[in-house]
This record gives structure tokens, sequence and C-alpha cells, in this order.
């Protein structure tokens, strides 16, 4: 699981993201603390992109399918950052079809029973959770320098996807409970749970007004607050993790990097590659 956030600034588009990796073992799960998963598309690079849910793929890193991108969008520079959102889908889609057909027609197959054992529920879940991959591609085209960003969801359950413009100036994905409560005063989870109760009367619109009123109002930030406030949502995210008796799906070292609109993609937080070597050990 993750905790990536884009955060999309005046001055341009700021992406981040913890670094932990869930693997599924014979006993349960294991965290490994120094995954990538914010990636420059390319070198000298105007574009970024995020990912969460699913860690790789059986045949490919996202590593090397996002340099392959990038290759082609060497050779045939885009129009806009929306062109590059859909080259991504066209690459992507059939390779994770491919990679995950049996597990996918296995989702598949038991989303559509009408009935499912303890067991089944249990192993459906998983599925649905673990095949979602989920990116964010943002950034800017030098013609234009307008930051754009797009939501690009490929799901075990749904067909071929079509990127999503972000309109928000910060969105979150992976696991966005705990920082969701503390900006916008609940999250969809408490929402859904509330009306489900039976004890709300109203309707949602009429709830997500009261909520509404105990959100955070953030201003428009100076790129460095707004670079500010995208690692404080992950910090945060990582802290109520640890310190709750949920699984730690978040953490290890935080990565940031912005695109602002006069400059290509720069590194504000990057751990180098003897990160987990260093890990526990005295600097």
């Amino acid at each position: 699981m993750t905790i990536a956030v884009c955060c999309l600034s005046m001055e341009g588009a700021i992406l981040g993201a913890d670094s932990t990796l869930s693997v599924t073992v014979a006993d349960g799960v294991h965290y490994l603390n120094h995954n990538q998963k914010l990636f420059e598309l390319g070198e000298n690079s105007t574009l970024g992109v995020l990912t969460w849910g699913l860690g790789t793929l059986p045949t490919s890193s996202y590593r090397r399918l996002l340099a392959l991108l990038a290759d082609d969008l060497e050779k045939n520079p885009p129009a806009s950052v929306l062109e590059v959102a859909k080259k991504w889908v066209d690459q992507f889609w059939p390779i994770y079809s491919a990679d995950l057909k049996l597990a996918i027609q296995r989702c598949v197959d038991l989303n559509g029973k009408a009935a499912r054992t303890p067991e089944e529920e249990k192993e459906f879940q998983l599925l649905k959770r673990g095949l979602v991959a989920g990116f964010c591609l943002a950034g800017h085209i030098k013609s234009d320098r307008q930051s754009h960003a797009f939501e690009i969801l490929f799901d075990p359950l749904a067909p071929k996807p079509v990127p999503r413009q972000q309109t928000e100036f910060v969105r979150f994905w992976g696991a966005p409970n705990p920082i969701n409560r503390l900006l916008a005063g609940a999250d969809d989870d408490l929402k859904a749970e509330l009306i489900k109760s039976g004890k709300w009367s109203g309707t949602q619109p009429e709830l997500n007004a009261i909520f509404a009123k105990q959100a955070l109002h953030i201003p428009l930030l100076p790129i460095r607050d707004a670079v500010d406030l995208v690692h404080t949502c992950i910090s945060s995210t990582i802290k109520a993790m640890k310190f709750s008796d949920l699984p730690q799906i978040c953490g290890g070292p935080i990565e940031i990097a912005l695109i602002t609109s006069d400059r290509h993609f720069r590194w504000v937080k990057h751990k180098p590659f003897d990160a987990a070597i260093n890990e526990g050990t005295q600097l």
C-alpha cells in the first residue's frame, strides 16, 4: 500500500510518496521499505509519475516500462500531458491484462458469484484490492508550461481506463483516510458508515456539507510551502499507521519531486541507492 500525493500549485506540480512495498507471503504480508514509487519520465523531463497499489508486474518493472514510454516521447514529442497519459494507458494495458490474466479472471469469476464462502470472500477482497494499479502522471509540456495531472487506474473489474484530470489542489491515493480526516474532517469510509447505520436521516450532500464546515481550508501556497504540505501529509500518514494497531502499509523514506513551470523535474527528497544498506545504522 502507499500514501501518494499530487499537489497542483500555481507554480507547478509536486509529487510525493512513501517507500513501503507490501509483499504477500505464505504466512501473511511482508513489508519492504525502499521501493520506488515516484519516477521522472525520462531525463531532464518536465513530467513525473506516481504509482500506488500493485507494486510491480511479473514480467517487467515500472522503471523499465516508463523508460520505454520516455524513449517514445523523445522520438514523438507530445502535444499535451493528456496525450502522454493516453500513451501510458495504451502501453500498460495489454501488459497488465496479459501478465495478470489468471488472477484477473479469478477476481471476475468471484465477483460474479451470487454467494461466496468466507474463504472465497477473503480471496476476492485480496484480489480486488491487490490487482489495482494506480498512476498519477503530472507536469507540463514545454510548449505550454501549464501544469496538469491525470489519474490512471487499472482495475481488475473495470475496462481499459481513461485518464481522469485532477482538478483539486491536492489529491491523495493509497491510504488517504488519515490525512482526509485531518484536512477534510472525515473520510469517505466514515461517511458511508454513517449513511449505512440508519442513524442519519438526511441526504448525502447534507452530510457532506456538515463535514465541509470542519475542513481545513488551505489558501494559495507558494511552491515551497506547498512542498511542506505534501511532506506533512505523507509523514502524518506514516506516523498514524505507526502509532495504530493497523498494518504498517506506509513507511520508509519519503520522496518528493517538483516540476515548476520554468524548470524540469527536480528531486526535493530522494533516497540514495545505499538507503537499504544504511537502514538502522549510525550515519
